[in-house]
Parts: C-alpha cells; structure tokens; sequence
C-alpha cells in the first residue's frame, strides 16, 4: 500500500514520488501494489475544474493524464515484476450537446505490464461535487489475480465504500479481495475504519484500504491504510507518514474462514430485497 501525500495537480512529480517510495521494494511473488485514488492529481472539485461548462482550458490541462497514467503504471508493473492498482481520471468523449465529463478510473497491470482489469467509480462523491466533474460508473468489476487457483479481487474508489450493496454482489461473484483507493479527508477518518471492516466481515474477504496522507488545501488527510482479515482483523495499518505498508494475506485463510463459519450461504437472492 502506497501512502502518499498527494501534490495537487502536479502529475510528474506525484509519478516521481511513486517511483521513489516503490524503488526500495522487493515484492515476492505474487505480489500487488496499490495506490491511493488519483494518485497523480490528487482530489478534483470545482477549485480545480470550472464544471459550469467544462471549459476547454480545464479539458485539455488533463485530456492526457489517464494516458500518461497508463504508461506510468505498465512500467511500475514491469520493473517491480508485481501487479499494480492505480487510480486515474481520463477525459470522456463529449456528448451531442457539447458537454462532456470525466471518469475515474481505477486500473490494474500485471508484471507483464499488460492492463488487466478497468474499473469506473460508480458513485461520485456528490458531497463534493464530483458528480458535477466525473460520469458514473455501470459496471461491477471483479478480476482474477493468480495461478492456478486465482484471488477474485473486486476494485472500488473511496465513496463507493458506503455503498455495501456493491460488494455484496462482488461476492457473489466470488470476491476474495476488496482493494478500495480513497482519498479520505480526516474529518470522517473513524467511518473510513469502521466501514472497511465492516466490508471485511460481512463478505468473509481480506479489505485493502489505500488512503492518501498530507494536505490538498482545504483538506487534510492523515493515512491510516488497512488491511483487514475476513474476520475483522487488523492484517496491517498505516499511521500519518508519507511511507509503503506492508502485508501478508493467504487465499487460504479466506477459504478456510468461509469453510468454518458458513454465512455467505445464508444469503438471500439480491432480488429478494426489491420493493
């Protein structure tokens, strides 16, 4: 887990500061590396974009990111010989009306360097006006990562954490893993624990939580990545630093959770629900 202080909209230098907290790294294998949400432009809001119209000056300042984005981390990928998760935002054609938007993409390369699985946020944080800035996100995404009995990790992006209905039907799916890349301010920090070992219960799945740490004026954020065992279970923990954390979890653990204590079974059809 990457824990970085993001520079806001500073992309070649949030990509350099990658490059300089991952040089270090000896990943075993498998290994995967996770950053936190637009790792290389930090939080968007209307301070950053204009999204009255979506002005052509604020188009084109970031029409390329995703681009540059893609490179970065097929290259990250190879060089550690690791599997690698970034979040990214790439600018969507414009529509007939003249307007278009933007998507926040989470996106994850294998060591061949290869991109593997494309993940679109499905729920803009309307609070701070990202549903002004970015188009939502359709589609579940799950992935398998491994040989040859593979992890099903299921990505999502910070808000989406709120929404458990979403990883409920990733497990059904059959999610191993739930990695969640956040920009998650301080203010609401004791939701961000809370929730992601709830994730964690719930579905009888490890949790990754990558937060971002530092200052993106007016807000701050102070880290606290996790990694949560299927039981609620501290696997690993950031603090506030600047620093990549470390964690070891076993598909097998997971198995054997769901194997000793039967609860995903119990699970009622999702249509069950419906009013």
């Amino acid at each position: 887990m990457v824990q970085m202080a993001i520079l806001r909209g500073k992309t070649a230098l949030n990509r350099a500061k990658v490059q300089a907290l991952t040089a270090v790294l000896r990943p075993t294998k498998p290994s995967l590396i996770v950053l936190p949400e637009l790792f290389s432009t930090g939080f968007l809001d209307e301070s950053v974009l204009d999204q009255s119209d979506l002005k052509e000056r604020s188009r084109n300042a970031f029409a390329t990111v995703a681009q540059d984005d893609q490179f970065f981390l097929s290259d990250l990928a190879k060089t550690l010989d690791a599997w690698v998760m970034g979040s990214t935002v790439e600018m969507r054609p414009r529509g007939s009306d003249g307007n278009g938007g933007f998507q926040n993409l989470s996106l994850l390369f294998a060591p061949d360097g290869s991109e593997k699985a494309r993940y679109q946020k499905i729920h803009p944080f309307s609070y701070g006006g990202e549903d002004r800035i970015f188009s939502r996100g359709n589609e579940l995404v799950t992935v398998g990562l491994g040989n040859p009995e593979p992890w099903i990790i299921q990505p999502s992006i910070c808000y989406d954490l709120r929404f458990p209905e979403m990883f409920r039907v990733g497990s059904q799916h059959g999610a191993h893993l739930i990695v969640v890349q956040a920009n998650w301010p301080h203010a609401r920090q004791h939701h961000w624990e809370t929730l992601l070992r709830a994730r964690a219960i719930e579905n009888q799945a490890f949790v990754v939580g990558v937060n971002c740490t530092g200052t993106q004026a007016p807000l701050k954020f102070i880290g606290g990545s996790y990694i949560f065992s299927p039981q609620g279970d501290i696997v690993a923990k950031g603090g506030e630093e600047e620093t990549v954390i470390r964690g070891h979890i076993e598909l097998s653990d997971c198995l054997q959770w769901r194997k000793q204590f039967p609860a995903l079974r119990d699970r009622m059809p999702w249509n069950f629900f419906r009013p």
